[in-house]
Formats: structure tokens, C-alpha cells, sequence
């Protein structure tokens, strides 16, 4: 079930196709259903790791190319956050498995079928998810996925708390591309992604994919379906007094890039509470982790570590400091 929806199932892996590619987007605030963010994403793929993205929104837009498995660039100067808009509409677009490859052959599947707005679906998840999942939320590893029992498309993407629905598939070198796709977190609409032109790389779009203009190397950005990142050294983060003296708990997100040696740098500015966040983004840059690699290559990453000040002893890579996709393996 799960093998049939990848060979058929979006744009990536090593038999993705050549293609070009637009879609519309619009970004809502959960909590208020307001549209946040809006514009175009254009995609040119010559195959598997080559291809050039452009978002464009109403004041800006940034390019982004990837010349192999391990390079990526991005436009100099660009002021969008790729991560962000990679995450919220190309993965969901053109990877819609990408959390497939944690199914591993040794993990024991659950398979049920049942209908949904008159599909058929035959649907799969893991049987034992909180356990494989260890400390992890199982939803960060582990969606369920259901697929039309027709055409092994994929219809549905759900965790607790998000369900990605995907209708309107169009063929494009032997994939089925949904054109329409809808990201709900908490039952509200979090993303709109509707696909205008879906084709064939034609010989005229081949030079869109090279690189060009003035480019920076942009770090790897590290999923939850990569291999896990290790940390070699952290710290306790010091606890601030301003956030003592009024009993301020929370958790601080800190953007990072670790370079190709394993240094940490900061990659944007921490969130969270205002003395803890500061405190945090201060403290992590003293991390460091084993090299990432990818197809045996070093190369620089970025990622979100996640530092809890939950007034608790300090716990160490035992769960006080985790990684918003994988939690650190113990070295």
C-alpha cells in the first residue's frame, strides 16, 4: 500500500520526473483565520536534486536552486524565510511522503480501509507509534497516510492535530500531482495550495534551472525524515534573573545552522518569552554536534533547537534541550 503511493505520489525521489511547475498560496493564522502570507511558488526540475523555486509575494520574491543531493543555494540578499515557505508549500506540494521513510521494513504496520467523501481509501499507520516514537511526539515521525483504493494517490496526511487533504491529481511523467491541497491544523485552514500549471520541463525552460544573479550557499534544512542530529557538547542555558524574579517558565525556539565541523551560529532570531528567549538563543551558539552529512558528505544544516526552562533540574540530552525535528541521539 505504502510502496504503490510512492511510485506514484508527487515530484521527488530518484525516478522524479522533469517538470515545470506554479501554484498559488495563502498562509491563514490559526488562531484568527487571517491570511498572513500569499504568492506564487514557480519550480523548474531537470531530475532528481536539480531544480530552481522562486516564491513570489506582492513587495518581494527569492530564488532558490539545488545543483545536486548536497548543494543548495539561495538568492543574495533575499529577505523570505525559505525554511518557512519550503515547509508550508513545497514539501506538502511536491513531497507529500516525505515522512514515509521513517516507516521502516522492521515496524509493524497497521492497515484499514474505509470511505471518505465517497472515496475508497486504504489507509496506513504505525501500530506502536508512541513507542518507536521513544521521547518523541509520535506526530513528528509518524502521520497516517490514506491513499485512493483506485489509483493509490494520496489522499490524506493526519496526525492529532493536522490533516492534509490533497484532491485534483494531474499527471506529469507518470506521477500524480494533487492541485489542490489544504494543511488544517486543528481543524482550521492553516495553507491553500492550489496548482495553475503542472508540465513537462520543455528544452525552452532548461536554462531556469541553473543558477544565477548573485547566490549564497543555503544550509540543508534538516526533516524529520534525515537521520537524527548528534550532539557532541551543550550546556545548561543560565536561567535569567529577570525571568527568575518574576517566575517566567517557557520554552525558547532558537533558528540554527550548524556548519559542516559541527559549529553552531545563529540563524534568525530566537522566540518565546523575551528574557528566556534571549537567554537561549545566547546560550545554544556553544553547542556542538556531530558533522551532518548527506550521501557521506558534510555539510552545513539548519534546525530549531528547543530549550525548555521548566524550573525542573537540569536534564541534559535527557529532555530538557530537544530538536524541533529529531531529538538529539545520545553520542
Amino acid at each position: 500500500m505504502l510502496d504503490n503511493g510512492l511510485k506514484v505520489t508527487g515530484l521527488s525521489g530518484a525516478d522524479a520526473p522533469a517538470y515545470h511547475l506554479k501554484a498559488d498560496y495563502k498562509l491563514y493564522d490559526v488562531r484568527s483565520g487571517t491570511e498572513t502570507e500569499s504568492g506564487t511558488l514557480e519550480v523548474w526540475s531537470s531530475g532528481p536534486g536539480v531544480w530552481h523555486r522562486q516564491y513570489t509575494e506582492k513587495k518581494q520574491s527569492v530564488n532558490e536552486w539545488s545543483t545536486s543531493a548536497t548543494d543548495q543555494l539561495e538568492q543574495k540578499g533575499a529577505k523570505l524565510n525559505l525554511n518557512a515557505l519550503n515547509a508550508q508549500v513545497a514539501t506538502p506540494l511536491l513531497d507529500p511522503l516525505s515522512l514515509a521513510a521513517k516507516y521502516k521494513p522492521d515496524l509493524a504496520l497497521t492497515g484499514q480501509a474505509g470511505t471518505f467523501d465517497n472515496i475508497v481509501l486504504n489507509c496506513v499507520t504505525v501500530t506502536n507509534a508512541a513507542t518507536e516514537a521513544g521521547s518523541l511526539s509520535p506526530d513528528l515521525l509518524f502521520p497516517r497516510y490514506c491513499f485512493d483504493a483506485k489509483d493509490s494517490t494520496l489522499r490524506f496526511a493526519t496526525t492529532t492535530t493536522v490533516m492534509t487533504a490533497y484532491s485534483g491529481f494531474k499527471a506529469v511523467g507518470g506521477r500524480q500531482v494533487a492541485t489542490k491541497v489544504e494543511v488544517k491544523p486543528y481543524n482550521r485552514l492553516g495553507a491553500e495550495l492550489d496548482v495553475t500549471l503542472v508540465e513537462p520541463l520543455g528544452t525552452a525552460d532548461q536554462a531556469a534551472v541553473k543558477p544565477s544573479g548573485k547566490t549564497v550557499a543555503f544550509p540543508w534544512a534538516h526533516l524529520a525524515s534525515d537521520p537524527p542530529l548528534v550532539l557532541a557538547h551543550m550546556m545548561e542555558c543560565e536561567y535569567p534573573m529577570a525571568a527568575r524574579d518574576k517566575q517566567e517558565l517557557g520554552m525558547a525556539a532558537v533558528p540554527v545552522v550548524i556548519s559542516k565541523d559541527g559549529k553552531v551560529k545563529s540563524n534568525g532570531a530566537p522566540s518565546g518569552p523575551p528574557d528566556l528567549a534571549q537567554a537561549a538563543g545566547d546560550c545554544v551558539t556553544n553547542y556542538r554536534f556531530e558533522p551532518f552529512k548527506v550521501n557521506g558528505q558534510p555539510v552545513e544544516v539548519s534546525d530549531t533547537i528547543l530549550y525548555n526552562f521548566d524550573g525542573k533540574p537540569y536534564q541534559g540530552l535527557n529532555g530538557t534541550v530537544t530538536i524541533a525535528s529529531q531529538a538529539p541521539a545520545k553520542k
